[in-house]
């Protein structure tokens, strides 16, 4: 049983490897999984192979001997539930949508920082946070001249200047 656990465990490590987009050299990848990623994109397969090696292996080392069908039984289950767990997780973060784009509407109402004075009708700069990331963009002030350092609220944006007033 040992060979069989072992070759299970490599074949599963191999299958997720070979899975893997590995942009650096060697298959080159599509970008959707590597070359191999048709053949080998069950993660019900390669987990749940990598699981029951690795459950099997290591029951066969901690356990007493003569625990052959006991290992057996505990190290299916647990490869049905990995393969399963893995192709489940897969699947829902498949279905996700990565969204990281800032678009004018996203700025309105977003707290800022004056980086370059704001004087009556001319423009400076504001540093803002938005969605993890810290842009810069021109402002025109609403409330007279804004000082370096002053804090303000985005209320309108208009192309690339956004119009701020005072906190």
């Amino acid at each position: 049983m040992v060979w069989t656990y072992s070759f299970c465990l490599v074949a599963g490590v191999v299958l997720i490897a070979l899975s893997l987009d590995n942009d650096a050299g060697g298959l080159d990848g599509d970008g959707l999984g590597g070359n191999l990623s048709l053949l080998f994109s069950t993660p019900f397969w390669s987990f749940g192979l990598c699981g029951f090696g690795l459950c099997g292996l290591l029951m066969l080392i901690l356990s007493p001997k003569d625990s052959g069908l006991p290992t057996l039984i505990v190290a299916s289950a647990m490869g049905l539930a990995m393969g399963w767990g893995a192709s489940h997780v897969l699947r829902l973060m498949s279905r996700r949508e990565a969204d990281t784009l800032i678009r004018n509407d996203d700025l309105v109402g977003q707290q800022g920082q004056i980086t370059l004075t704001v004087a009556k009708n001319q423009r400076g700069f504001v540093e803002l946070k938005v969605r993890g990331s810290l842009i810069r963009r021109p402002a025109l002030s609403n409330a007279g001249t804004l000082e370096e350092g002053t804090m303000v609220v985005v209320v309108a944006s208009d192309q690339h200047t956004l119009r701020v007033d005072r906190m």
